[in-house]
């Protein structure tokens, strides 16, 4: 039922390990399945979800949030490196429809992964974030990181 899941994390656990010894894919095999059992509530395993395209949707938020950081490290560094430092802080407050708390979990790390903008608390479906510049708040209502997250979670795919 929740093998590709599995195989996913072994494959994580011989990246990190540096060896594909017997011993390591079996201690690997053995804490991914724990890890899987222990927590399929919060990955929705129980859902009947197409994996294959919760996968892609998964991969296309890691592309999307690579390419933010990206942009907003080039943005930040602007400011910091210009003589002025024109900024101009800022604090808005975020109306989520994620209903997960593990999915908002995720949401507010990668606003806060996102240089210039930094998770201060989340509270039901109210998100506060501290913005760098004002401009920033503006992309933060209706991201495409709540959206694709909105995508998974309610198992609708376009």
């Amino acid at each position: 039922m929740y093998y590709g899941i599995v195989y996913l994390y072994l494959l994580f656990w011989i990246v990190i390990s540096e060896n594909a010894k017997i011993e390591t894919i079996c201690i690997g095999v053995i804490i991914s399945l724990l890890v899987v059992t222990l927590n399929k509530d919060l990955m929705c395993i129980n859902r009947k979800l197409n994996f294959r395209k919760n996968s892609m949707l998964w991969i296309s938020y890691t592309i999307l949030m690579l390419k933010e950081i990206l942009v907003s490290n080039i943005n930040v560094a602007k400011i910091v490196l210009s003589p002025k430092m024109i900024i101009s802080p800022h604090i808005v407050t975020i109306k989520t429809k994620i209903k997960s708390d593990f999915h908002k979990t995720i949401f507010a790390n990668t606003l806060t992964l996102t240089p210039g903008t930094l998770t201060i608390s989340m509270d039901g479906d109210k998100i506060d974030v501290h913005c760098l510049k004002s401009e920033y708040s503006r992309d933060l209502t209706n991201s495409a990181f709540e959206k694709i997250i909105l995508k998974v979670e309610g198992g609708i795919y376009e």
